[in-house]
Parts: C-alpha cells; structure tokens; sequence
C-alpha cells in the first residue's frame, strides 16, 4: 500500500473537533463546490454534519471530494482545486454510484459524468426508472475499460458480495483510473467482519446482529454485510488495484473530526 501523508488520530476529540463542536461553524474553502463559505450545523458526529453553506456537502462529502481531486491531479497533470472545477477536464468519465447529493449537484453538468442508485433486484443493469439509472455494483453495465473515475461513499458495505463489485469497478476502469470511496472500516482489525451473506438459493443470512444505516432511497435503511479490516486492502492488491489509504485532517477544507478515513483504489 503506497504510504500518504498520515495525520495522528486522537481516541477523543482534539482542540479543533472541541471548538468546532462549541461553535457549531468552521470558514472553509470548499473541495466540493470550490467557493469559500461556512461550514455550519456541526454536531457531536463530525463526520455526518457541518454543511457548506454554498453547496451543502457535509464533513464527509468533502473528505470524497478532496482525495478525488488529489486523484485527477494525478489523472489530468494539472491541479484540480474542487469536484465543480473538474467538470472542465478534457475527456474526463466519472461514475457516481449516488444520483443525489453535493457530490452529484457538482459533477452532474460534466459531459463524461454517469450516475445511479440500486433500485432493486427486479431491474436490469442500467435500465432507467422513471429518470433514475439502476446499478448493481456486483454486475455494472459500463464496458470495460470506460471510466477514469468512480466514487462511492459508505456504499460497498451494503453490498452481499463487496470484492465481485470491487473486480467490476476494476474492470470498467481505465488502466490508471481510481476509484475514491469511503467505507466503515476498523484500523486494527485484521480480517473483514461479515456480519451478514445471502446464501445459495438466494435466502438472506445474517452472521451477527443486523446494523442498517439510513439510506435516501430506503425509507427503512440499509442493511450492513461487512465492515472491512486490512483484509480489504490485500484483497485490492490481489484485483490489481493500489490502495492508498488518506486519514486526512484539513480544517481549511472543512475536513475535521477523527475518522476522516479514505481509500484511493488505482487500477494498475
């Protein structure tokens, strides 16, 4: 695993967390959307709150955002200062596998730009419902070798089989594209927890007790499958992808709290 710059992560909050925590904003220069503003609503999980007040991505919408464009600098040779700024990048794909929030509002006007959300096992790999495209991450319906990047956030955790869709993300990958994503992940675990499979005839088994997380498209939430440990990161290097893994810490950017954990998957 190429090794990034590495910020120390606290057990408890540290000075900036508590003062942003107290004062509930933070002025920021915006990865997403790119314009200074506030970043205003900031609660007791930094990660989920403290909105742009230009654009409305969250705390984690800019930890995506900023190792994204970190990545098309690489891809492109030229600085990219937000995802708004890289709709202007030449023959850039990118693949969202949300079709809603900050990320999408910024990149929807790219000409190269594919979106989705996974609609349900009744619908076919790329069909549009109503004006809607449905993916199924584990048998995308992109060609090979068509996209230059893919970002998805707290996404392959909600997936049965996360790796066969990791092998379809590499496949519709360029060779030197990435793919950005953030996921629930333990730093000292060794192995992936499976808390839950769907078996040989279809049937849903869960291995430990159910954890759902909310979810835009279901009312209901999401059921977890895994959440990842090392293991994810040798099981990417054995699909031919270079992981780095970023644990950022960027007040200006709006990037604060312990977790800001995300992963760089290059194809080789």
């Amino acid at each position: 695993m190429p090794a990034a710059p590495l910020y120390p992560i606290p057990s408890a909050p540290g000075v900036v967390d508590r003062a942003v925590m107290r004062v509930r904003a933070l002025p920021i220069l915006c990865p997403v959307c790119g314009a200074p503003g506030l970043a205003r609503g900031f609660g007791e999980n930094l990660r989920e709150t403290g909105r742009c007040s230009r654009c409305g991505a969250t705390n984690r919408n800019r930890q995506v955002a900023y190792v994204a464009c970190r990545a098309l600098r690489e891809w492109s040779g030229r600085p990219v200062r937000s995802l708004r700024a890289a709709q202007a990048l030449p023959g850039l794909a990118v693949y969202n596998t949300e079709a809603q929030g900050a990320i999408h509002d910024q990149l929807r006007a790219a000409p190269g730009y594919r979106c989705s959300e996974y609609l349900g096992p009744d619908h076919a790999p790329g069909e549009i419902v109503g004006d809607t495209a449905h993916e199924d991450l584990m048998q995308l319906s992109f060609a090979d070798d068509s996209l230059d990047l893919v970002v998805s956030s707290d996404v392959f955790e909600h997936v049965p089989d996360p790796y066969r869709a990791h092998a379809e993300v590499h496949r519709v990958l360029r060779p030197g594209g990435h793919h950005v994503f953030t996921v629930p992940f333990h730093l000292n675990g060794y192995v992936d927890d499976v808390r839950a499979r769907v078996g040989a005839h279809g049937e849903l088994e869960l291995l430990a007790d159910a954890i759902y997380h909310d979810d835009p498209v279901r009312p209901d939430g999401v059921l977890v499958f895994t959440i990842f440990g090392l293991e994810m990161l040798v099981r990417l290097a054995e699909l031919g992808f270079a992981t780095t893994m970023y644990r950022l810490r960027q007040p200006a950017r709006g990037i604060v709290g312990s977790n800001a954990l995300v992963f760089d998957a290059r194809r080789d």
